[in-house]
């Protein structure tokens, strides 16, 4: 009940927004100190005879008292004030990026997820990652990948000058979104996903009410390989195959699923996306902490927000590097993965090169 009544309280919030609440109170108060100043000044009296109507209207003069004046006066600087700070803003504070790396996938930002009350201060939307054609190309992406790790671009070209929020999506296959989440680790401004639900094809925010949508394990190991690699399976979107999984971690792999069924954009809230994300990192801490682990292979099922947030997870000081793999439908089999390490991402060397 707390959930329901929480998220129907912040829906009716948004609607009373305005675009500009400083120009509303400034005007507000400017208003107010021309107002108080008129009182100040004069009095008007009114004298009524029998029956109410009206004989008598006038306006008599009286001196201004200094208290009142000197009110009126900082009433109306304040609003002023307030007026400027809004208007005179040299800098937009809200970045926009859509990460189109799949063929077909348009470069534009889905303007349509904004609230009106930002729309007027937000960045220019910004695409990263390389638009594919008929064809992927893997390896251009990792180059591509690499350069704008080695610029650090979302500090330095994307919330740069003071940063403030950022609304960040698209599509891109799995390994891609883990390792762009990766990138917004150490970001202090806020994030805002919007996801694609398939139900319409169309984009918009994970501002549903949580669910509350946990883990269930069907598998638990808490031992490495003989390679000392160890395995997690998230079957959000669709069911993971253990045969699917390379043999030489089939019995080191752990499978988590909803504990809510499984179906496509299951997590519809943002509070409820980070929860899950958070106990994914925690569960990578622990593995990574056992005796011989070299490598934290990630098989995923999920929605892109959902993967791009599991990517924020990755803490290369306290966790060994991270394989994350790319499922193929056509072929029903893994066939390339990327392995991510604080230098950056590569094609992982077990399958054949791309």
């Amino acid at each position: 009940m707390w959930e329901r009544f929480k998220w129907l309280l912040t829906t009716t919030f948004k609607f009373k927004k305005t675009a500009y609440p400083r120009t509303l109170w400034g005007t507000k108060l400017c208003l107010l100190s021309v107002t108080a100043g008129m009182f100040s000044l004069g009095t008007v009296n009114i004298k009524f005879e029998s029956g109410f109507f009206v004989d008598t209207l006038g306006l008599s003069y009286k001196e201004p008292s200094l208290y009142s004046m000197y009110l009126s006066i900082l009433l109306f600087l304040v609003g002023c004030i307030l007026i400027f700070s809004e208007w005179n803003q040299k800098l937009r504070h809200t970045a926009k990026v859509m990460i189109s790396a799949m063929p077909g996938v348009p470069a534009y930002f889905p303007e349509n997820i904004l609230d009106s009350t930002e729309k007027a201060f937000c960045r220019e939307p910004i695409s990263i990652g390389v638009q594919q054609s008929v064809s992927e190309d893997i390896v251009m992406q990792i180059k591509r990948y690499n350069a704008e790790l080695e610029i650090d671009i979302f500090k330095n070209y994307i919330l740069h000058n003071q940063g403030q929020k950022l609304y960040i999506g698209g599509l891109a296959r799995i390994p891609f979104l883990v390792a762009y989440g990766a990138m917004l680790r150490n970001l202090t401004s806020e994030i805002i996903y919007f996801d694609k639900f398939h139900r319409d094809g169309s984009y918009g925010l994970l501002s549903d009410e949580n669910k509350q949508i946990n883990f269930r394990k069907l598998i638990t190991v808490d031992e490495v390989n003989s390679s000392g690699e160890i395995g997690i399976a998230i079957c959000f979107t669709t069911e993971i195959n253990i045969n699917q999984i390379p043999k030489e971690l089939k019995d080191s792999t752990n499978i988590l699923i909803s504990d809510q069924g499984i179906s496509r954009n299951l997590i519809k809230n943002q509070d409820n996306l980070q929860k899950l994300s958070t106990q994914v990192g925690e569960l990578i801490d622990q593995l990574s902490s056992l005796n011989d682990c070299k490598k934290v292979h990630l098989f995923l099922s999920v929605q892109s927000t959902f993967a791009i947030e599991i990517g924020r997870r990755y803490q290369e000081g306290t966790q060994q590097d991270w394989v994350i793999h790319n499922f193929d439908p056509p072929s029903q089999a893994y066939t390339w993965a990327l392995e991510l390490s604080k230098s950056g991402i590569s094609l992982y060397t077990p399958y054949t090169t791309i």
